[in-house]
């Protein structure tokens, strides 16, 4: 081995001892990908052969490889986000460049390398001085992570700052010449970044558009803190219990007549639209998940009663959500920055349900924070099956009848949901066409992303006629009826849930929250969400 391999295997070994123990010290060639030959300026380049059609591209200049590369990383906006992310790099020069600005200017960006191939990584390190790189303070290197776990991984290594999302604040380098040799692998994270950062834009929009609401609800509810649990007393305490998640999709109908069957067998989740059908069905689920803080969610609960059920909220929620007549009442961390910054100024941990768009990943984050090695789904539809858009009787069916007139009548509110956002047609788990939209392919591929990095737990759906989602498969109905019944077990976990104590049980932790309350908000605060000033 040569001595620049071995300078920066040392180096990268000394940063990273779990990563080179896992990739092992063992390269092949660089001549195996590339075909090396000297620039004008004597440095080393190369050119390699691309996966489609094998045509070879150059990966850096041909004269002066490092005064192209600091080119292309001395722009200005480069350094303006939080993170500079590389999709795959060539042999080095433009991670080098960017590592030497780094340290010599001292900037706080992260940098973050992504490559399939191990050896690829290893065939560069071969080749030219890579130990500024490893010098860099804030280095993620994603080697040979599966295309579908890049994301988690990116998001966790380049967020900053509470509810900040870091792909939504890093910068791409993506040079086709790099990531021509996998380009397979880099169309898949590239796609899922991309859904990602549309998402992301979604939540920022929308933040804006509600943010007077969300921050009244929040200073109106803080006070709940003090009163009420949050869900981590439920993590992992439910490993051997199978889990339901009711949505309230036009599909349910197929699996109503039996949901008592059902329950008895399974430990039922059901999102807020749903409740109003289940209890004409005589059945009260035993969580509901209520995390939109719009009036119009609360309505969907309104003048309803659930004694036997817990009911699984936020902070920001409506505030008559809180007074709402179920067992019990449980708080999940805010995914909203008043909520945010008392959760954790006071060191409170709620237990996070994260985002997904929708109220069916909250409810499907909980069955697996609960330790579900299965979850079951019916009415999570994603689709119109039969052009419904919700199960006949629901809350939402109700309030159209409600807001009907002989101009407005029921079926007008339906196609407005209908192509609302662009309609089209996909498939069903039967290979049958349904009819989906903008909006629930973006909660498919929520469910798509997180159920691939979640393989230890299986997920079906009792409900074939909704949007096929890769990772769900087809159940019967038949083959979960025949299970045994759940009922001492259940009633087990679900006993030992009604004495989680308060979140500020302590009476140092009710002062802490008085304090605060008083001087809120703070310049801090305030700094990170500018536009919140004008409702606070």
């Amino acid at each position: 081995m040569n001595s620049i391999w071995n300078n920066n295997y040392t180096a990268f070994k000394s940063r990273f001892p779990q990563l080179a123990l896992i990739t092992g010290s063992q390269s092949v060639p660089p001549e195996t990908f590339w075909k090396l030959e000297n620039a004008k300026n004597g440095m080393i380049t190369a050119s390699e052969a691309g996966e489609v059609g094998g045509v070879s591209v150059r990966l850096h200049s041909a004269y002066n490889p490092e005064r192209e590369a600091s080119g292309a990383v001395g722009r200005d906006e480069v350094f303006e986000k939080s993170a500079i992310v590389f999709y795959g790099f060539g042999l080095g020069y433009h991670v080098i460049e960017c590592a030497k600005k780094i340290l010599s200017e001292k900037k706080p960006n992260r940098l973050v390398l992504i490559e399939p191939d191990i050896q690829h990584f290893f065939a560069a390190m071969s080749l030219i001085d890579w130990t500024p790189v490893f010098e860099v303070e804030k280095l993620v290197i994603l080697v040979g992570a599966p295309a579908e776990s890049v994301l988690p991984l990116l998001e966790d290594s380049t967020r900053v700052n509470i509810g900040e999302s870091g792909v939504s604040d890093s910068y791409f380098f993506d040079i086709p010449a790099f990531t021509a040799h996998a380009a397979s692998y880099f169309d898949t994270v590239r796609s899922i970044v991309k859904r990602n950062q549309c998402k992301n834009e979604i939540n920022a929009a929308t933040l804006k558009k509600f943010g007077r609401l969300w921050c009244r609800n929040s200073i109106k509810n803080i006070s709940q803190l003090q009163k009420l649990a949050g869900i981590t007393g439920f993590e992992n305490k439910a490993k051997n219990l199978p889990f339901l998640i009711l949505g309230a999709g036009p599909s349910l109908e197929s699996i109503l007549p039996y949901i008592k069957e059902v329950a008895s067998r399974t430990v039922t989740v059901c999102v807020e639209t749903t409740l109003h059908t289940l209890l004409r069905a005589g059945v009260q689920p035993d969580f509901i998940i209520l995390t939109d803080p719009q009036f119009w969610a609360y309505r969907h609960i309104a003048g309803l009663r659930a004694k036997e059920s817990f009911l699984i909220t936020e902070v920001s929620a409506y505030p008559s959500v809180f007074r709402f007549p179920c067992r019990k009442i449980f708080l999940c961390a805010s995914q909203f920055p008043v909520g945010q910054y008392f959760e954790n100024k006071l060191g409170l941990n709620p237990g996070d349900l994260g985002t997904g768009g929708s109220v069916a990943s909250s409810a499907w984050n909980f069955a697996h924070f609960c330790g579900a090695s299965e979850i079951f789904t019916a009415g999570l539809d994603m689709a119109f099956p039969e052009k419904q858009t919700h199960i006949k009787g629901s809350s939402a069916e109700q309030t159209w009848h409600t807001l009907s007139s002989r101009i407005n009548t029921p079926e007008k509110f339906t196609s407005a949901t209908l192509f609302s956002a662009n309609a089209v047609a996909a498939k069903d788990y039967t290979g049958r066409p349904v009819l989906t939209d903008s909006r629930m392919k973006m909660f498919a591929w929520w469910f798509e992303s997180r159920l691939a990095g979640c393989p230890e737990t299986k997920t079906y759906t009792l409900s074939p006629q909704g949007l096929a989602v890769p990772g769900i498969q087809n159940a019967e109905l038949s083959s979960l009826l025949s299970r045994p019944e759940i009922i001492v077990n259940k009633k087990s976990f679900l006993s030992a849930a009604a004495q989680i104590p308060p979140l500020c049980a302590s009476d140092s932790k009710k002062n802490e929250l008085a304090e605060l309350v008083f001087r809120f908000p703070d310049e801090s605060f305030l700094s990170q969400y500018p536009f919140l000033r004008e409702y606070l």
